[in-house]
């Protein structure tokens, strides 16, 4: 599972503590210091911060996380998506579902209006004001634009992203999320796709949702999924490598293989919120917290596995990535 900035795991936290849950207690559950969650740019692994919003959940026993002037008990969620999974398309099974929340609860309405070849998925909450860092609002638009994506087993591709707010300090963070063009200040919220997909079937059995929920909200951070930007193919070319050291090929090589210029390759990553050096420190990144953290290999194996030719200069990248070293990030987890 890929890493999180440490920014959505404070913003989630402070979910909690602004309702009374304890701060360091939550903490303790997922494995993260106080030290680290002050870090600047510092990142968590994906299970933490799927453990986190679990922890919440069960605390506050709130699917809206205390983000909204009145609750949403455990298990709606999943009551929408049995009801509305057997429907024939995936425009079906959206309006379905925006149709069983704007009748659930005013504080949060939604809308799919077609403009176009074009889909805009609208998103209004009531009290804005208790999501002072627009945690939730930007995970409202994670939760349906990754079940969209689940729901036909392929990720839908997005043209752009509306916030109301102005640009936050966690907006590059934002690029990975929503990779497409971004809007701020704007009336409401709300990402566009293309409309071709609303005639898509569903993809997925009752089974299969089972298992989603289970695990949730995992697959709603991370799914997996199709992707099409040249961020995400130089992205699956590095990562589905037989060596057992990261090959990082030239960039002149990478467009070259992708049959285009070394100019439009760049142009097309920078439109993408991206560049050749940010994927290949992300990739090193993501592999080092999923060593350390699951196959619980030693820094020296890590070092090498990642092409660093000494160890320090991994533990220093490390510590840039996390706001901990190897040594004192493991210690959190015994």
């Amino acid at each position: 599972m890929a890493t999180v900035d440490i920014h959505y795991i404070r913003a989630a936290l402070n979910c909690a503590v602004r309702k009374g849950a304890a701060a360091d207690a939550l903490l303790d559950q997922i494995g993260v210091s106080q030290k680290q969650l002050q870090q600047t740019g510092g990142r968590a692994h994906g299970d933490q911060m799927t453990r986190l919003v679990q922890a919440v959940w069960a605390e506050l026993g709130d699917e809206f996380m205390g983000c909204t002037a009145r609750p949403c008990k455990p298990g709606v969620f999943a009551f929408m998506t049995r009801n509305s999974l057997h429907y024939d398309s995936l425009e079906a099974v959206l309006r379905q579902g925006i149709l069983f929340y704007n009748l659930f609860t005013d504080d949060i309405q939604m809308e799919l209006q077609q403009q176009g070849n074009r889909v805009e998925f609208e998103i209004e909450f009531a009290r804005p004001e208790l999501d002072p860092d627009y945690f939730y609002q930007e995970f409202w638009m994670i939760i349906w634009h990754r079940y969209a994506s689940w729901i036909v087993g392929k990720k839908i591709p997005l043209s752009e992203v509306c916030f109301t707010y102005p640009k936050p300090a966690h907006r590059r963070e934002l690029k990975h999320l929503f990779p497409c063009r971004h809007h701020f200040n704007q009336p409401r919220l709300k990402f566009s796709f293309s409309a071709d997909f609303l005639a898509q079937p569903p993809v997925r059995t009752q089974r299969d949702l089972s298992q989603f929920l289970r695990h949730s909200p995992a697959d709603l951070i991370t799914i997996p999924g199709e992707e099409e930007g040249y961020r995400a193919r130089i992205r699956a070319l590095l990562l589905q490598q037989d060596s057992d050291v990261l090959q990082c090929p030239s960039f002149e090589a990478l467009a070259e293989g992708f049959n285009i210029s070394s100019q439009t390759l760049r142009r097309k990553l920078k439109s993408e919120g991206s560049s050749y050096p940010q994927i290949k420190d992300e990739i090193r990144r993501d592999l080092a917290v999923e060593k350390l953290f699951s196959q619980k290999l030693s820094v020296s194996e890590i070092a090498h596995a990642l092409g660093y030719s000494e160890s320090r200069s991994f533990t220093r990248a490390f510590k840039q990535w996390t706001g901990l070293t190897p040594s004192g990030y493991l210690q959190l987890k015994r």
